[in-house]
């Protein structure tokens, strides 16, 4: 991802999977801003999530249409940044601001008077590609409702152990394929799972996450944890005591769970 600050839409929309999702996490866990962002991003989505599904009034896809069709786009903008000029246009002074600079400064501040409007107008057409998308679901009819993003508490839940000066994180190759990502924090006594792309699994199997005290390779204490789902990009919270713990893992059990593992497909000390 060569712009890693600008997939914080994706990140919550659940669009990233594999390498992109890992790199991203990573980047997440030190980046303020980013995690600004994706809380934002969720209560917005939260919010539309309590939408209701009744039908739009009839004729309304027509009167927006309509609406749309009466829209004038405006012409480009004459010249762009940077742009060589001319002999006949090249000036050796001018004046900005009542101040006589010289050719170079005047350009710098052209310059970076550009780069601020071009990242505004960046920001106002994200927010413009969002507006159409809901207004193309009530166009046809239906509000899908967002019951898979997490709610508003999971998400500062989320970033709360994301700013934690302790936190750890773990990208582990899983045995029978696919990535996971441990991240835990001993002083919140939290840990969360993410995985990118897990192989999906057969019916009557499931992952399940476990806590461990002790050495990785011979632990005194093995904690069953929460159920996980394959086939896909998912996230899960561990329940068990992750203060207490020296360890995390996943393996994949019989429906329902079991109580000590069985065929463990990648752990982490921390």
């Amino acid at each position: 991802m060569s712009e890693i600050h600008g997939a914080v839409g994706a990140y919550v929309m659940n669009a990233l999977d594999g390498p992109e999702l890992d790199e991203f996490e990573i980047h997440l866990a030190s980046c303020a801003t980013c995690q600004r962002e994706v809380v934002e991003f969720r209560e917005t989505a939260t919010a539309m999530s309590l939408l209701s599904s009744t039908p739009p009034p009839p004729g309304l896809k027509d009167s927006v249409m309509a609406a749309i069709a009466g829209v004038r786009v405006l012409p480009p903008v004459d010249g762009v940044v940077g742009q060589p000029q001319s002999p006949a246009e090249a000036l050796p002074r001018r004046a900005v601001d009542d101040v006589v600079v010289e050719d170079s400064e005047a350009d710098h501040a052209v310059d970076e008077l550009a780069v601020r409007r071009q990242r505004r107008l960046n920001r106002v057409l994200s927010l413009a590609v969002a507006a159409v998308s809901v207004v193309a679901l009530v166009l046809g009819g239906w509000v899908v409702s967002l019951v898979q993003r997490p709610p508003v508490a999971s998400a500062t839940a989320e970033i709360e152990l994301l700013r934690a000066p302790d936190l750890e994180a773990y990208t582990i190759e899983l045995k029978d394929g696919g990535k996971a990502t441990f991240i835990a924090s001993r002083s919140q006594n939290k840990a969360m799972f993410s995985g990118g792309d897990l192989p999906a699994l057969k019916e009557n199997q499931t992952y399940q996450l476990w806590t461990l005290a002790g050495p990785l390779a011979a632990p005194t204490r093995v904690t069953p944890d929460a159920l996980v789902s394959g086939g896909g990009a998912v996230k899960q919270w561990f329940t068990g005591p992750v203060a207490q713990s020296d360890a995390l893992a996943i393996s994949i059990e019989q429906a329902g769970g079991a109580s000590a593992p069985t065929n463990v497909q990648g752990a982490a000390a921390f």
